[in-house]
């Protein structure tokens, strides 16, 4: 379950940090984004991204560079799936993924040992 917030944190920041470009914000949202929502997003895809990174390094030791590598990987892939394929989805996925990220937090604050 750790390891599903590490790469939901990292699937987080990539979509933060895509939807902090104009382009991509104007294919999802229909608007260009203020200079207030692009440094809000580019600090919220800073800290999702550091904070993966030290659960991933935390968790797993010297393997959690790797497998921080690896999320890192697979979101981008997912992201540029979604940004190039599926824009009508973004809304849906960003929603279901900040769900995700908050339900394994809440799950592994409750059930830590």
């Amino acid at each position: 379950m750790i390891d599903l917030l590490g790469f939901s944190l990292c699937l987080l920041s990539f979509n933060c940090f895509a939807l902090a470009k104009y382009n991509h914000f104007k294919d999802v949202f229909k608007k260009r984004p203020t200079e207030s929502q692009r440094k809000k997003l580019l600090l919220a895809a800073w800290i999702s991204i550091l904070l993966s990174l030290v659960l991933c390094i935390v968790t797993q030791g010297g393997y959690g560079t790797l497998l921080f590598c690896g999320f890192m990987s697979l979101s981008v892939l997912i992201i540029m799936v979604f940004y190039n394929f599926l824009v009508g989805y973004v809304k849906w996925f960003s929603v279901l993924n900040s769900v995700l990220v908050v339900l394994s937090g809440l799950f592994l604050a409750l059930n830590w040992t």
